[in-house]
């Protein structure tokens, strides 16, 4: 066995662990928990921002502990200890991950941190909580190894210091509330956040993108709820080869909605985003003007506006169907004179949600999600090459994890054969294709004159202009999977969590995990167009005949370098709670 190989197994067994948790992180596993008391109908509708602050948790755990179910009765006690039993949580945790494929391509990941968090009343009405993480990893930022259109489970920054072969990184959520009485509720801070009732990977906010600094404003009445926020994000390049990859101040989305829950059965959500920057805009803080009113009032046309509707049906105990729909961008004339092969520019995601009163069984979940091309990007003409308008927060996407011109089914079971096991399982069917394949000859030819200062990867930086404003083809052609190539994605996981019993000096969790994925066409997401075929024109321009050979070379030489891809992933984990 090489030395290499040695050294990291002696790390991972040093330092393998799980991610830090806290209530401000909405892949807690109390929102886990939450997820399968929403289901049973053991909680009323709750509102569709998470992460809840500290006295509303409280309050959720309280009524799930007087409920008649006593297996959740025994979960919702284990997390209310976990949570709240004392102000200050201290934890050593790390994880160790392997990469390997058919291609003898191995790589290995070790993180090891150290981690504070907690919360803390304050006069009855006030609340403080924290995740701090100080964190040692053999990866930067960006280059951590994980799955394909997976998240990375730590908040860092590329400012950093060395430690033999780690780097040290720090990473802070923080968050403050006030509540009054659990019917109205002023939080901000620095977190990750999710919204909606698809826990996991929702299409408006995904608990797996960056985080944020926000501030909301939730009014949580019995029969309806009301959600004001807003979202301080980091604006970043629009030109693929600039080499300034910091991020960028004055970017801000404002989010509010409404929701209704007439019948136990039945709650919707009407709700509207709006992506602004290099000014602050107040327009989009007043709490029942529309955002499309505030943008024609203020004379800015080009803000990226959002808006769409989710709705939740429970037929049954234990069971839900849950469906958002959520639209970025419409061509109505089409639409109205029944032309659907048109710009419809939207995120669906539906889903069904079992969580029966069985054991050993928490939750099985069932959902399908579709991204057609172009939702989630916007142009932005600013002069520095700076995207203020796309809807992603420091280069990443702010809602589902898959890219435009996407679709993916998901089968998600988890379960608990003992208290001290949980057994994660996981299935995914994920294709895509790039949109620019579908461009006639004149409408791609402005990528390659554009001397490689925009993408062409068919991904949210994407958008459909090439520095000549919004395409025509693009307004009235859907061109969702209309391509001849497509990236096939499939997927299984099985994670494992077991919790020993607590000890003098606190717990220890051991998890271990496997991923099986194989990717047909990998390579589908890169850049199609380099930019410079047509960056030097001769005297007198190009032919036609030449642009549509250099098109077709370009198209060529992408699709000669794809191929298949199958990887293997193993991690293992230790956590010790103090």
């Amino acid at each position: 066995m090489k030395l290499k190989s040695v050294y990291f197994i002696i790390y991972i067994l040093l330092s393998i662990g799980l991610p830090a948790q806290s209530i401000i992180n909405p892949v807690d596993s109390f929102y886990d928990d939450l997820q399968v008391w929403d289901a049973m109908g053991l909680v009323p509708a709750l509102p569709p921002l998470r992460p809840y602050p500290e006295r509303f948790v409280k309050l959720i755990l309280q009524t799930v502990m007087e409920s008649n179910s006593i297996l959740q009765r025994e979960k919702a006690r284990r997390q209310y200890e976990r949570l709240f039993g004392k102000p200050l949580n201290i934890a050593a945790e790390g994880k160790g991950t392997v990469k390997s494929n058919d291609q003898e391509d191995r790589q290995e990941q070790v993180n090891v941190s150290a981690v504070a968090f907690g919360s803390l009343p304050v006069l009855n009405i006030f609340s403080i909580s924290y995740d701090l993480n100080l964190l040692l990893s053999n990866k930067a930022p960006g280059e951590e190894i994980v799955s394909k259109n997976s998240g990375y489970a730590y908040d860092i920054y590329k400012d950093t210091a060395d430690i033999g072969p780690f780097s040290v990184y720090a990473g802070f959520n923080t968050s403050a509330a006030v509540n009054y009485k659990n019917i109205l509720w002023l939080q901000g801070g620095v977190s990750r956040s999710s919204w909606g009732d698809f826990y996991d990977n929702g299409v408006v906010i995904g608990p797996n993108a960056f985080h944020t600094g926000n501030i909301s404003l939730v009014l949580n009445q019995e029969k309806w709820n009301y959600t004001l926020a807003l979202f301080l994000l980091s604006a970043s390049s629009d030109v693929p080869t600039n080499p300034y990859t910091r991020p960028y101040p004055e970017k801000f989305m404002s989010l509010h909605s409404i929701g209704f829950s007439p019948w136990d059965w039945l709650s919707f959500t009407v709700y509207e985003n709006a992506v602004f920057g290099q000014r602050f805009e107040p327009l989009y803080l007043l709490p029942i003007s529309p955002f499309m009113v505030s943008q024609e009032l203020i004379g800015v046309s080009d803000d990226n506006i959002q808006m769409g509707l989710s709705f939740k049906i429970k037929p049954l105990k234990g069971l839900s169907w849950a469906t958002n729909i959520f639209l970025d961008d419409a061509h109505f004339n089409d639409m109205v004179r029944f032309k659907f092969d048109t710009k419809i520019r939207t995120a669906i995601q539906s889903g069904i949600t079992w969580a029966p009163s069985i054991p050993f069984i928490s939750l099985m979940q069932l959902d399908y999600t579709l991204i057609t091309p172009y939702t989630y990007t916007h142009e932005d003409d600013s002069d520095d090459g700076i995207n203020y308008q796309n809807y992603t927060n420091n280069g990443r996407s702010l809602g589902a994890a898959i890219p435009p011109n996407s679709d993916r089914i998901s089968l998600t079971g988890k379960f608990e054969p003992f208290k001290t096991l949980k057994i994660n399982t996981s299935a995914a069917f994920i294709r895509h294709a790039n949109v620019n394949e579908s461009l006639p000859w004149d409408v791609a030819a402005p990528y390659l004159y554009s001397a490689n200062s925009v993408y062409s990867d068919g991904g949210i930086l994407d958008s459909p202009n090439a520095g000549e404003g919004y395409f025509d083809y693009a307004h009235h052609n859907l061109m969702f999977m209309e391509q001849d190539t497509k990236q096939y994605i499939t997927q299984l996981g099985l994670d494992l969590i077991w919790e020993l019993p607590p000890l003098t000096f606190g717990t220890i969790t051991f998890s271990a995990g496997y991923m099986f994925e194989y990717i047909y066409n990998d390579g589908v997401d890169r850049n199609m167009f380099t930019g410079y075929e047509l960056a030097s024109p001769p005297t007198g321009g190009y032919t036609q005949a030449q642009m549509q050979q250099a098109i077709s070379n370009a198209k060529s030489e992408w699709k000669n370098n794809l191929s298949n891809r199958l990887n293997h992933y193993f991690t293992l984990g230790m956590k010790l709670l103090f």
